[in-house]
């Protein structure tokens, strides 16, 4: 007869996650933006060095993603994560002592990916 109807909406449920979950490329642009986003509003983080950091964060994203879809979707959540982190240290919810660890971290991160 078929499954049950409860076992097809579940199914399609999934299937329906499954499409639409990100990828590494689009997950880390919006980590990867988020800290770039803080460090931006910070005014002792010198902008060379924030400059320097986005440079190495796109070339790693872009070699994650493998189509041009992929590519756009990340280039997208960077844009988001950078609007989040701008707004996270505006409103108080980071200082930029935290910023600036976060970018210390992604420096790192970006140095032993290459």
């Amino acid at each position: 007869m078929g499954l049950p109807r409860v076992s097809l909406v579940a199914a399609a449920a999934f299937l329906l996650v499954q499409a639409h979950a990100p990828g590494r490329a689009e997950s880390l642009a919006t980590l990867y933006g988020r800290t770039l986003g803080e460090a931006s509003e910070c005014k002792a983080i010198a902008r060379a060095r924030i400059d320097r950091a986005a440079t190495l964060a796109s070339a790693h994203i872009k070699s994650l993603a493998a189509t041009p879809a992929e590519r756009m979707a990340a280039g997208n959540s960077l844009a988001k994560g950078v609007d989040r982190g701008s707004r996270d240290v505006t409103s108080g919810a980071i200082t930029c002592r935290q910023a600036e660890s976060e970018l210390d971290a992604l420096e790192h991160e970006l140095a032993a990916s290459r």
